[in-house]
């Protein structure tokens, strides 16, 4: 008889339910960075110097203070890239030296726009020293610009956090931490009851009631500028210890190669050869038309001739102007036909280099040429800021079209290196040869030779410290021009009533030694 077999019982299986999808952790995004013991330290240092940054060169006046702020600021990333483990090469000490040497300037001279243009050159230069010194490259890459703005901005942007990460430790690890936040509390909490004693105070006593109306009005006078520099200095010290932190980092994550940046740029080159050559033509037989239609224009300024129907003003300020426009539009084309052409980089054709020479050419020969205006008008007025900082600035865009120009023949011709001691060589001889003094120097020196019909001593009291130095040297011109009177009022008012409400604005050699002359010597003279 046949037996059934009966299938064993499966045991019922509970199936638990199914919880909800848990929520990202947003923490994990925020980056956690592995900061050392000294990390701790110079974040905290780097508030106070942030401080420094805003209150000395953002809110006062460029001077001593601001010579000391950058050497500080020189020394702080020097300690740290010290403890970080990273030895300079003798090429970086040189541009310590090179960086040292520009912070004297905002006490050497008084110049408002030569301290402006240090202040923009010494901060890029110390933050790109110290990532060119961890990093262990030399002072000048292949793709430099890039590299720079990776230092100076995406780098301490990126690691920005790691400044809050060491001060969010180090209140964890603090004892006193505790203690500090009752502190604050309990100021917080008394700040209004203390305003009612006072009050009450004040009115109960007359001699309190000065006493305390002098204290607030000293306190009224600055605390709102304090606390805007103090709410300012907290990013820009963020931003400091950002740029030292990543810095320290590119022993770990160096500079993008140059293969990286050639990658890149070669996918920048999309747009066909015909295409520009077709855009480009016009553009340079507009600029050959122009040049045969206003040759006599142009090269009346290499004879020292002035056209019949201008004045020198005008055919200067023309010719500066349109060198701008010309050299703008120039490079721009230049970059992207050299920067977007298909077929272009080392093994670009003739005819795109052709393009590219004939436009360098054309814009150096407008640059000879509005130079030769400039002097041309010099020659006649004399000299005034504007003309002389033109002129240089004529000179620096000569350089950049020459070694462009070059560059299309030296294919492997290390531009950003040239363009880089080129810049520093010019910008320093600008700096350190005391613009305004030799604008004053020249026109005084020329009157007094019968070169210089007139001597405009009311543009040059509207110059800086350096001019006023030296008209206190040549009083008997002032006096032969009628004009002496007016400067020593000028130069009353400079040092007794804009010094005196000002104070930071003395804070420079010049300033110093104009005070001394001011009081001392020019009184005996009278």
């Amino acid at each position: 008889m046949e037996q059934t077999v009966q299938p064993a019982a499966v045991p019922e299986q509970t199936i638990p339910p199914t919880e909800p999808a848990a929520l990202p952790d947003t923490q994990s995004f925020k980056p956690k960075w592995k900061l050392q013991p000294h990390d701790t330290l110079f974040a905290l240092l780097a508030l106070p110097l942030g401080f420094l940054f805003i209150r000395y060169i953002l809110f006062k006046a460029d001077g001593f203070l601001t010579t000391g702020f950058f050497l500080l600021l020189y020394l702080f990333s020097c300690l740290y890239i010290r403890k970080s483990g990273c030895k300079p090469k003798p090429v970086h000490h040189l541009m310590g030296a090179v960086i040292i040497a520009f912070s004297l300037v905002f006490s050497l001279t008084a110049a408002p726009l030569i301290h402006g243009l240090c202040v923009l050159f010494l901060l890029p230069a110390i933050v790109w020293r110290t990532h060119a010194v961890c990093s262990g490259t030399g002072l000048v890459t292949r793709y430099l610009p890039f590299d720079l703005w990776d230092s100076c901005c995406s780098a301490p942007l990126w690691h920005a956090s790691a400044g809050p990460q060491a001060y969010a430790e180090l209140t964890k690890k603090s004892k006193s931490a505790g203690n500090a936040k009752a502190i604050l509390l309990g100021l917080l909490v008394t700040i209004p009851l203390t305003a009612v004693v006072a009050v009450l105070l004040s009115s109960a006593d007359e001699g309190v009631n000065r006493m305390l109306s002098d204290v607030f009005e000293m306190i009224s006078d600055n605390v709102y500028l304090t606390v805007l520099e103090i709410l300012l200095a907290i990013p820009a010290g963020i931003w400091l210890f950002g740029m030292l932190y990543s810095a320290a980092q590119r022993k770990l994550n160096p500079l993008p190669d140059e293969a990286y940046h050639e990658q890149k740029l070669l996918r920048a080159r999309i747009i066909p050869n015909a295409g520009l050559y077709a855009g480009v033509t016009p553009i340079c037989v507009l600029y050959l038309l122009y040049v045969v239609s206003q040759t006599n224009y142009f090269l009346s300024a290499f004879a020292g001739k002035l056209p019949s129907d201008m004045i020198y003003s005008e055919y200067a300020r023309r010719g500066f102007f349109e060198l701008c426009a010309i050299a703008i539009i120039n490079l721009a084309v230049i970059l992207v036909l050299t920067g977007c052409a298909k077929k272009g980089g080392n093994t670009r054709p003739k005819l795109l280099t052709g393009y590219a020479v004939m436009l360098c050419l054309f814009t150096l020969f407008i640059i000879a040429t509005a130079i030769a205006k400039m002097v041309l008008y010099i020659n006649a007025y004399g000299l005034t800021a504007l003309r002389l900082y033109t002129a240089w600035f004529m000179v620096l865009l000569g350089v950049v079209f020459l070694t462009l120009l070059v560059k299309q023949f030296v294919r492997r011709l290390p531009t950003a290196a040239i363009l880089t001691v080129s810049f520093t060589l010019l910008f320093g001889l600008l700096c350190f040869a005391m613009p305004e003094q030799r604008i004053a120097e020249y026109n005084i020196t020329r009157y007094e030779n019968g070169t210089l019909s007139e001597l405009d001593v009311d543009m040059l009291c509207g110059l800086s410290e350096d001019a006023y130095l030296v008209m206190t040297k040549h009083p008997d011109a002032l006096r032969r021009a009628g004009q002496w009177d007016e400067f020593v009022r000028r130069a009353k008012i400079r040092t007794d009533e804009i010094y005196r409400e000002s104070k930071d604005k003395s804070w420079n050699l010049p300033a110093q030694i104009l005070i001394q002359r001011v009081h001392v010597d020019i009184p005996h003279e009278e």
